[in-house]
């Protein structure tokens, strides 16, 4: 089976980069969320030919930073893969090649997949060039991740084309348990020291040495202490220098004579040494002198394993430190580090404290719901390739079967008119005759003499089965008149068909046929001027009883299946009348329903195991696929007539419901067959790739396509 993939771009280990890391560990929490559903794959920059990295099997492409050929054939590779389903790429302008990483854009100007870019650093004050490649990246991925508020404020100022593009994740964090200090210092023979500590690689922009300086006031309080540096100088810094750095460091040490409070680790640390490390650490420094640093995965990782800090004032500690779990202090001040490191030590309780709120503080950020965050936005602007594969297999000489055993039809079960109308109206859309004509042949077959359709004909005598005479065929009537409303302009036969039924059609009860019947006569009148009146009764009643049934939230007791087609429907009779009131039931409705199917970026259709009743109970399982279409179908109406943003992008992500941002996280839509899978239960996706599940996702495809489409025309 050829499962999709993402690919995550950027440095990755074993190469020696915090950013490496960084990707590392978003792609770890991404498999297991993802698990097996949709794979994860690494580009991996090296910063020349020369470098010789052992990667792990996940790094799909080695490209050479300089090279600028090897993006482009990158960005070439992946626009031809119909498995790749977007790109995550974490962007610091160091790490790419060229004038300010300029080299990136080789890749991302390229790539027709969605693109998500995670900015590690978003600097107030660009020179001409910085602000070009910024713009131009901003310009061409689909969404943008900043790790800080701040770094939000500071491209939405900068960069126009950012504002609504642009979504605040944290830094990750490890799961780890809350500890004391104890047993890590016995592990790590630290005996009982007051442990200070900060680690990363080693460059003059970390301001160790003003640590240094703040610790001969510190010892003189606190004989006690030892401040530990951890870490290697960072591998270009080295390239660059060699030791310098870390030589003055120790130097600096050897004359305050603090030779026995400070002790360097020269080396780099794995995540379970750091994590180690951490536990046994009572303040971390976190000691940036870059007041424009955006975000630092140490703090983040000291605070989240849950340990009081001191930090320098820059962005994102200024958002995340406060007295409750540390200091802030000026840059390069060692008078007000020392001040605040010895506030800090002289309660040992309020510093217990101090750790415990760090730690419940920074839950949130945990890997896992980080990567979720990420996917999901991701997701969110997926659309794959129309594959109308599963659509011909599933189709014979006679019509569409109605069911299959995962991804082989099941003849035996025989077809229905609900699928082959729908199915007519997608070949009709794509201009696919062949199928138009089976589709629609089938429709005629089962006009009954004296009205009306019947639903079910077997496979075997091609007959209408006794299930006709036991069912209500309400709905499916409805739709199919619906079908031949949509493609009569294109069909005399579909107009004849229409012609010989519509005024025999009584929705009686029915909500849904009410609504349906709606849009369908809306279209027919432009068909049949000569029945316009007559139409326009039957369309008006239907509003006014669909009206009449709304009682300030809902039509019915609860949500059921195909829900959307009711506000749609009313939006469509309050424009076409002119009328405020089917407007504002129809804008009521729709806001209802989306307050209860969306949930943190996702989309949650309605279980039909149990439907979801007013007090919010129920609904959670089994979730069919037509219901994210019918709301898909809804929200397009909303925004074609209210213009408001807010219906398009939620249409966006009810159909990433499809790609995988849903309750299990895992695609409904089948990239190799082009099928998709007949709904999602508590255990996960029901493997079978029927008819409906099929023409729902084929349709929802096409009206996101079309709303991608018009919106890049404006553009």
């Amino acid at each position: 089976m050829k499962i999709p993939y993402i690919v995550f771009v950027g440095t990755y280990p074993p190469r020696e980069c915090g950013i490496a890391t960084f990707t590392q560990d978003l792609l770890n929490s991404s498999k297991s969320i993802l698990n097996g559903g949709i794979e994860c794959k690494v580009a991996a920059m090296n910063v020349s030919p020369l470098d010789k990295h052992v990667y792990p099997v996940e790094v799909g492409w080695e490209i050479d930073q300089n090279n600028k050929k090897q993006h482009i054939d990158l960005a070439k590779k992946l626009n031809s893969d119909d498995r790749c389903i977007g790109l995550i790429v974490e962007h610091e302008y160091g790490i790419y090649g060229g004038e300010w990483g300029e080299n990136i854009l080789y890749l991302i100007e390229r790539c027709k997949k969605p693109i998500v870019a995670t900015f590690h650093t978003a600097l107030p004050t660009p020179d001409e060039k910085m602000f070009e490649v910024t713009q131009k990246i901003i310009q061409h991925v689909k969404a943008i991740v900043v790790l800080t508020e701040s770094s939000k404020k500071v491209l939405e100022k900068l960069y126009l084309e950012s504002v609504g593009k642009i979504q605040v994740i944290p830094h990750g964090i490890h799961p780890t348990k809350f500890t004391t200090t104890a047993n890590s210092k016995k592990k790590l023979k630290l005996g009982d020291f007051k442990i200070l500590s900060t680690f990363g690689l080693l460059s003059r922009s970390k301001g160790i040495e003003y640590v240094i300086k703040a610790l001969p006031a510190v010892v003189k309080k606190h004989p006690k202490v030892r401040y530990l540096i951890l870490g290697k100088t960072h591998p270009v810094v080295r390239r660059k220098e060699g030791e310098s750095y870390r030589m003055e460091l120790t130097k600096l040490v050897t004359k305050l004579n603090l030779k026995n409070h400070v002790k360097f680790y020269d080396q780099y640390l794995h995540i379970k040494e750091l994590l180690e490390f951490l536990k046994a650490t009572d303040i971390y420094i976190s000691t940036s002198i870059n007041t424009d640093q955006a975000v630092s995965g140490t703090l983040s990782y000291a605070l989240g394993t849950g340990r009081a800090t001191v930090s320098t004032e820059f962005a994102q500690a200024k958002e995340i430190i406060s007295k409750e779990v540390g200091r802030l202090v000026p840059i390069k001040d060692s008078v007000a580090m020392s001040e605040a490191l010895n506030e800090i030590m002289m309660d040992d309780k309020e510093l217990l404290l101090m750790n415990k709120r760090a730690y419940e503080m920074t839950r949130p950020m945990l890997w896992d719901n980080v990567a979720l965050r990420c996917i999901k936005l991701l997701t969110q602007n997926v659309i794959p390739p129309l594959n109308l594969k599963h659509l011909i297999k599933m189709t014979d000489k006679f019509g569409l079967f109605q069911f299959a055993d995962k991804e082989k039809p099941s003849p035996d079960f025989g077809y229905t008119i609900d699928d082959n109308a729908r199915a007519l109206i997608i070949s009709n859309k794509l201009k696919i005759n062949k199928l138009t004509e089976i589709y629609l042949e089938y429709i005629k077959k089962s006009q009954k003499e004296n009205g009306g359709f019947v639903n079910y004909i077997g496979y075997k005598d091609k007959r209408p089965t006794l299930q006709n005479e036991t069912e209500d065929l309400t709905d499916a009537n409805a739709r199919t008149l619906w079908a031949l409303a949509e493609v009569m302009a294109d069909n005399k036969n579909a107009k004849t068909i229409f012609e010989n039924d519509w005024k025999n059609f009584d929705a009686r009860e029915h909500k849904r046929a009410k609504a349906i019947m709606i849009k369908t006569l809306l279209l027919a009148i432009k068909q049949y001027p000569k029945h316009k009146n007559e139409m326009e009764e039957v369309v008006q009643k239907y509003a006014d009883e669909l009206t009449m049934a709304y009682d300030g939230k809902w039509f019915e007791k609860g949500l059921k299946y195909n829900n959307g087609v009711m506000p749609e429907s009313l939006y469509l009779a309050g424009k076409y009348f002119q009328n405020e009131r089917y407007t504002n039931v129809a804008e009521k409705s729709l806001g209802y329903l989306i307050e209860n199917t969306f949930n943190n970026d996702a989309y949650h259709p309605t279980g039909n195991q149990t439907w979801l009743n007013k007090d919010g109970e129920g609904g959670d399982y089994d979730q069919q696929p037509e219901d994210p279409a019918s709301m898909i179908l809804a929200l397009k109406t909303a925004y074609e007539i209210t213009g408001c943003e807010k219906y398009k992008n939620l249409a966006r992500i009810c159909f990433s419901w499809f790609l995988g941002n849903n309750s299990k996280n895992v695609p409904i839509y089948n990239f190799e067959t082009g099928g998709c899978y007949d709904g999602l239960t508590i255990k996960g996706v029901n493997k079978n790739q029927g008819a409906e599940s099929l023409l729902s996702y084929l349709i929802s495809v096409l009206i996101i396509t079309e709303m991608e489409a018009d919106e890049n025309s404006k553009n």
